[in-house]
């Protein structure tokens, strides 16, 4: 079912082109339905996506239903600043925006508009991604909706209703992919140790970390059930599991997203 809104994308780089392409692929919303910003115009933008294009965010979102706020947290001002005077409170405005409490965006345009914070994370780019939403005050259940069918077609959604969570799924969802890349890596560095080449050493690492996450996923077990599931008394992952425990690396994980959680909040005030 496609959506019948207009949907205006503050600045189509990284993130914004993901959420263009998901969009497009997945058939929610039609090409003349989107309009994205860059700070030049990009005649290789409207070619790719079919997209209508603009310089200009004050002339765009007044064209436009859902205004995205693709944006680095430290051009955020200047952007509110540019579209405050063509904002209507019927619009919904989503931020995609680090570190960027919905409040702060009420306040700068100056209106009772619905916001809904979004933490979508790069995986989005092959339908695979995580993004947490969160409702700021004005937002309804009918907006929620409207963002979480956005956000579904390029992968999984999950709301959340406090915002001060959002550091913590920032240092966890929004990261974790990076996290999961050392691991990929390190893994593969241990198969190539043991004699395997490094291609098949890197696909064996990463499907099982895609397999082993997908069992999460569907099985509903926790993951130490699926964990004990693989190690056979006096088998070779029980080997393995000890030199990780040994290694710290729970631990490490745990603190990676514990120091990452700080980061964000100290970012965010």
């Amino acid at each position: 079912m496609s959506l019948k809104k207009k949907i205006a994308v503050i600045g189509v780089g990284n993130i914004g082109r993901i959420l263009v392409n998901g969009l497009l692929k997945s058939k929610l919303v039609d090409s003349d339905h989107i309009l994205g910003s860059t700070k030049n115009h990009n005649k290789n933008l409207t070619k790719q996506f079919g997209i209508k294009t603009f310089t200009d965010n004050a002339l765009m979102v007044k064209e436009a239903d859902i205004i995205v706020l693709a944006v680095k947290p430290q051009t955020i001002q200047r952007v509110l600043s540019e579209i405050d005077s063509a904002v209507k409170p019927s619009q919904l405005i989503i931020t995609l925006a680090a570190a960027t409490d919905t409040m702060m965006i009420e306040e700068a345009l100056g209106m009772d508009i619905p916001v809904i914070r979004a933490m979508p994370n790069t995986p989005c780019l092959i339908n695979e991604g995580m993004t947490v939403l969160c409702p700021g005050q004005y937002a309804e259940h009918e907006h929620l909706e409207i963002a979480k069918q956005i956000f579904e077609s390029l992968g999984r959604v999950e709301i959340v209703t406090q915002e001060e969570l959002m550091d913590a799924v920032t240092a966890l969802s929004g990261c974790g992919p990076a996290y999961a890349y050392i691991i990929v890596e390190s893994l593969a560095e241990g198969g190539v140790k043991a004699g395997l080449p490094r291609e098949l050493a890197t696909t064996l690492a990463a499907q099982s970390l895609l397999g082993g996450a997908k069992m999460v996923l569907e099985t509903g077990e926790h993951p130490a059930k699926l964990k004990d599931s693989v190690t056979t008394p006096a088998g070779v992952a029980m080997d393995g599991i000890m030199e990780l425990e040994d290694g710290g690396l729970r631990v490490t994980l745990i603190k990676a997203v514990t120091k990452a959680t700080d980061k964000s909040k100290e970012i965010s005030h």
